[in-house]
């Protein structure tokens, strides 16, 4: 009998996602570039990272902003290494060198782009947009970000800060240094364009919920529960709980519904038990399917 060896898998899997990691990688680290150019650095937008912090250096400087960027990844690629060690520091340097060389060379595209009839609103906007899918597929490529990242990650294991907090401090001090010195507009639109890069990348790396996950204690289960089988044709899970102040036993309702029916289910909950409490959380994968799909295909 052949035993499973999981180093062995775990090496096969990779190996078979190499050649599409790597693709995944430089179109995303190409696209961030070719909006880094386009529409942070020609409109001296601070929106944070190496990249926000290398526009605030290059208003004092004579350097090419490509060089600012090579240099700033550098020093945190020391200090990934100083304080998070050799693994670390290895999976940052593929970003480390390459980010700027495909800066320096976008260039060559986003000068035949002139967008000088465009709002800036909307320019920043689209940017966002634009660098929240490439760094959304540079994640999915399993490679690091590298830049500022390699701080968050310090602070997060010296210093016990959220890696959101983390995120959120040094690019509030680079977005407020920017407002400082290319006036608050350009702080807001920042601003702007960092949520909507944020939320662009979950949404590359989560992928779109199709699914609802809800949680439901009632005083009515069996009726809620019925609707749920009968009506819409998913399955319950029925939890055995018990109230954390009354110590008192419930029965929880645990059922996933696609996301075009979560608001008819919800409605129902309330109009069976307006006390029934409910949590309602995205799901991205699921097995779960309806019942009656299963019955078609019996």
């Amino acid at each position: 009998m052949n035993n499973f060896n999981i180093n062995d898998f775990l090496f096969d899997l990779r190996k078979k996602n190499f050649w599409k990691n790597l693709f995944l990688f430089f179109i995303g680290l190409f696209i961030a570039a070719f909006a880094f150019n386009l529409f942070y650095d020609r409109y001296n937008v601070v929106a944070g990272g190496t990249t926000g912090l290398s526009i605030l250096l290059a208003n004092f400087m004579t350097v090419d902003i490509s060089i600012i960027l090579l240099i700033l990844n550098l020093i945190c690629l020391v200090i990934g290494l100083a304080f998070l060690g050799w693994d670390y520091a290895v999976k940052m340097l593929a970003v480390t060198f390459l980010y700027p060389l495909f800066v320096k060379c976008s260039l060559f595209f986003t000068n035949m782009i002139d967008l000088e009839d465009t709002s800036l609103f909307l320019i920043m906007v689209v940017g966002g947009g634009l660098t929240g899918f490439g760094n959304g597929l540079i994640k999915n490529s399993g490679y690091s970000p590298g830049g500022f990242y390699a701080l968050y990650d310090v602070m997060h294991k010296y210093f016990h800060v959220s890696l959101g907090m983390a995120n959120t401090i040094i690019n509030f001090t680079l977005i407020s240094l920017g407002g400082l010195i290319f006036g608050l507009e350009k702080a807001i639109y920042a601003i702007i364009s960092l949520l909507v890069s944020s939320y662009i990348v979950d949404r590359v790396t989560l992928g779109i919920s199709d699914n609802k996950v809800f949680y439901i204690i009632t005083e009515k289960p069996l009726i809620v529960q019925e609707y749920i089988t009968d009506k819409l044709n998913y399955d319950v899970t029925i939890v055995n709980a018990r109230g954390g102040y009354t110590n008192k036993k419930k029965k929880m309702l645990m059922c996933v519904v696609s996301t075009n029916e979560y608001v008819k289910l919800k409605e129902l909950v309330c109009e069976i038990d307006s006390k029934a409490f409910f949590l309602i959380v995205d799901t991205y994968e699921s097995s779960v399917k309806k019942r009656m799909e299963k019955c078609k295909n019996m």
